[in-house]
């Protein structure tokens, strides 16, 4: 029997996990505030979760639930409707759910501009921007709802593989977003990762440290 996916937030990074599973292996249901998605295999459902509508599921047992939040737009209410009021909206459509882990998608963000060094998933949060703060919130809500094996992923500046590497630290392409969500998977795993492409870790720069992923056994 198919092991049952829920992508919340199904965009680019949905469309390549899907693309990079086994679909004899496991049954994909997308949620987008879009109703303009058609991946093969998969069932595609548009929920709004910034009404205060509940999404409704044609099955209610899931292996595992993703959540990829994306702000409305970049202003702080944005910010706020897209992460932190979304999260409560899922978290109050899934009272009769069952599912195995719940992996979020989160942001290198939640760190400050004076956190300089290197930076492990031990290292305090300490934001200094809106943006950062509503984020961090957001990790506590779910930290605070989520009963059962619950990954949070901080992503690093996203870009589109093929396109020009950004020069920035802490990045993270596109591919490798959508593999990384794919290793937690196919593995259960419970905690805070940093997900990014640093190879040379500078003590003098922000640098997310993120070996904690590589010692798992994830190699891309």
């Amino acid at each position: 029997m198919k092991e049952n996916i829920l992508i919340i937030g199904f965009g680019d990074i949905g469309q390549r996990v899907v693309a990079n599973l086994n679909h004899e292996k496991y049954n994909f249901i997308s949620v987008s505030r879009s109703s303009n998605i058609n991946i093969a295999d998969t069932t595609h459902i548009q929920w709004d979760w910034l009404s205060e509508k509940k999404l409704k599921l044609p099955i209610t047992n899931f292996k595992r639930i993703i959540f990829i939040p994306k702000p409305s737009e970049m202003s702080e209410i944005g910010y706020q409707q897209g992460f932190k009021n979304a999260a409560k909206n899922v978290v109050a459509s899934l009272g009769d759910i069952d599912f195995e882990s719940f992996i979020a998608v989160s942001s290198t963000r939640v760190f400050g501009s004076k956190q300089i060094g290197i930076l492990d998933e031990d290292t305090p949060v300490m934001p200094d921007c809106f943006r950062g703060l509503i984020i961090s919130k957001y990790e506590e809500f779910l930290k605070e709802n989520i009963s059962r094996n619950l990954n949070i992923l901080r992503f690093g500046g996203l870009y589109i593989p093929g396109a020009s590497i950004p020069k920035f630290n802490n990045k993270l392409s596109r591919d490798r977003a959508s593999k990384i969500i794919c290793f937690f998977i196919t593995n259960i795993i419970n905690g805070v990762f940093h997900c990014t492409e640093n190879k040379i870790l500078d003590p003098k720069a922000r640098s997310l440290n993120g070996k904690k992923l590589l010692t798992l056994g994830f190699n891309d």
